[in-house]
Formats: C-alpha cells, sequence, structure tokens
C-alpha cells in the first residue's frame, strides 16, 4: 500500500476537501434550478436578471474550484487519489460552465419561444446535479461510498434519456424548421445542454472510479 494510502486510512476526517466538494455541487445544484427559472421567464426583463444569476453562480464555481486546486498543491494528505480529486472538481465546473453557456446563447439569440425539450433537458440536469449532490454529500464517509453505485447509474440512465431527446428534437427541427437562423440558434443550445448532460455522466464516471478503489 502506498504510504499517502495509508495516511488516508489513519485520518479519520477531511477538514479541507470534503466541505468544498459540498460546496461545488451545491453551486451546481443552484445553477440548474435557476436556468429552469430562466427557461419560465415570461419575460425578457426576469430572464437577463436570471442569466446573469447563473453567471454569478458559473463565477462562484471557478472560484471553489481554483481553491480546490490550491488545497490539492498544498496538501500532503488527500481523502483520495489526487487525480481523482482534480477530475471530479474540473467535470462538477464543467457541468456549471455548460449550464452558463447555454443561458448566454438564449440571451444573445434573444430566444423568446422555449422549446419543451429544453425544458426536459434542464428537468434531466437538475435531477442529475441533485445526484450529484447526494453522492458528494456521501465522500465524508469515503469507505462506505459504495452504496452510492445505483446514482451514479441513475445519472448515466438520465443521459441516455437526453440522448433520446436531443437527436428527436435535432430530426424535428431539421424536417420541419423554415427558417436557418432559427434552426441554428435552436441547434447551438440543445448542443450545450446535450454537453451538460455528457459532463453529468463524466462526474457520474468519476465516482464510479472513485467507488472501485475505496470498496
Amino acid at each position: 500500500m502506498k504510504l499517502d494510502k495509508i495516511f488516508q486510512v489513519l485520518v479519520p476526517k477531511d477538514k479541507k476537501f470534503y466541505p468544498l466538494f459540498c460546496q461545488a455541487s451545491a453551486n451546481l445544484v443552484e445553477c440548474a434550478q435557476v436556468f429552469n427559472e430562466l427557461l419560465l421567464a415570461k419575460n425578457e426583463e426576469t430572464r437577463d436578471e436570471l442569466v446573469k444569476k447563473v453567471k454569478k453562480l458559473e463565477k462562484a464555481g471557478d472560484k471553489i474550484t481554483s481553491t480546490i486546486f490550491d488545497q490539492l498543491n498544498s496538501t500532503f494528505i488527500t481523502p483520495f487519489d489526487r487525480e481523482d480529486i482534480h477530475k471530479l472538481t474540473t467535470r462538477i465546473d464543467s457541468v456549471v460552465d455548460l449550464i452558463n453557456t447555454s443561458a448566454r446563447r438564449i440571451q444573445l439569440y434573444k430566444l423568446l419561444d422555449i422549446p419543451p425539450v429544453f425544458l426536459k433537458m434542464s428537468d434531466l440536469l437538475i435531477l442529475s446535479a441533485k445526484e450529484i449532490d447526494t453522492i458528494t454529500i456521501g465522500l465524508k464517509d469515503i469507505h462506505s461510498i459504495s452504496k452510492f453505485k445505483d446514482n451514479c447509474l441513475q445519472i448515466g440512465e438520465w443521459e441516455n434519456e437526453s440522448d433520446v431527446l436531443n437527436y428527436s428534437f435535432l430530426s424535428e427541427i431539421f424536417d420541419n424548421e423554415t427558417n436557418a437562423i432559427s434552426l441554428i440558434k435552436k441547434r447551438d443550445i440543445l448542443n450545450s445542454l446535450e454537453k451538460a448532460m455528457d459532463k453529468c455522466e463524466d462526474v457520474s464516471d468519476v465516482f464510479q472510479t472513485i467507488i472501485v478503489k475505496n470498496a
């Protein structure tokens, strides 16, 4: 057993990383929920305010990510593998970044009529973010993390569902949308939402790696 692994077993609690992980996952949940509010907004003024709120949460996520990396660079004993900490942090941050990208595109393109599929994708993002938050909270007891296997699988199922929605809507707009500019706008927003779901599955993959290593 490597020396850092021995220390991980001997150290009973993580006082540095765990609170930061929880901040990152909670920030992700809030960001996904605010984005959903944005899609439901009935006027441009409200939507613009919610776009700003998403951006604020994205900046908060960047700050948390930077703090985790600073801790990683200055800490000898980590709660689990350094590579997995880096991947987990980066991928949670990527989901938030892509939600922000989606929000900014809706604002930039002045998309007034929100397609129902965007709301369905948003709902899947919220569900996935909440699962990520649940698993993250479970990191407090790293050696019992295996009980969250089903949570990881659920995220994968929702990502598969988002793929189906993505392909179905692309087929629909290419068949029926007569305005080429409108088609491009909708495709771009859908693309960033689908990438956000892909990143949720990437987060799940990191959790599954952590589970295998700490079972």
